[in-house]
């Protein structure tokens, strides 16, 4: 019974870091659907060749472009935050 038990546990576990694992976060869904625009690309051939919280860098159809996380004051109180592409060294 115990081992049923451990088995069912581990499964369970191993579900839900699967389901966690498989999903791309919110800021990687922003900024590679942003990507698919400025570079004129389809997602499949895009790839996030670096990844920082405040910066990430998508290649694709031969060309990179780094996109920067900027955060602005909002009305009200606290901030609004967007993905903007910007061009450095590395971009091709």
């Amino acid at each position: 019974m115990l081992t049923r038990v451990v088995l069912v546990t581990a499964l369970c576990f191993s579900a839900v870091t699967v389901m966690a694992c498989g999903r791309p976060s919110a800021a990687t869904q922003q900024v590679m659907s942003a990507a698919t625009v400025d570079l004129g690309c389809d997602e499949a051939s895009l790839e996030i060749i670096e990844d920082k919280p405040m910066q990430k860098r998508v290649t694709g159809c031969g060309r990179s472009l780094t996109y920067m996380n900027e955060c602005n004051p909002a009305a009200g109180g606290g901030q609004t935050c967007m993905w903007r592409p910007v061009r450095t060294k590395a971009d091709q």
